[in-house]
């Protein structure tokens, strides 16, 4: 939570509480996915009905068949490590980042969002 809430690097959390930056990268995902379950509020549609309701709202906006997501990535820029692995947080834009990947509906409401950590 604390690296939730403060915007901590991994490392500094990891070192704070005496566990690798492997075993708090699981835990950051273990929490945030935990988070969005409890909240209920990002979730992929999978009923027939929520479906076909978002793929009306795209035809509406778009006359594109079929589609029930907008997906896109970004890479959010973090402080640079100072380990032995601080090259495996560089992206290939040349500065340290994580990966974050989205998907919205027609109505621009996130339904699934996944970040990566590199280790």
């Amino acid at each position: 939570m604390r690296f939730l809430a403060k915007g901590d690097y991994l490392s500094e959390t990891t070192d704070i509480h005496g566990i690798s930056k492997a075993s708090g990268c699981l835990i950051v995902h273990r929490v945030v996915n935990a988070l969005c379950e409890r909240l209920n509020n990002i979730k992929f549609p999978t009923g027939r009905h929520e479906l076909m309701n978002i793929k009306a709202g795209f035809f509406k906006i778009a006359k594109f068949p079929n589609v029930v997501g907008i997906i896109d990535g970004t890479q959010i820029p973090i402080q640079g490590t100072s380990t032995d692995d601080e090259h495996l947080y560089v992206c290939r834009k040349g500065f340290h980042a994580i990966n974050v990947q989205a998907v919205v509906d027609y109505d621009l409401r996130f339904v699934y969002i996944s970040f990566i950590y590199i280790l």
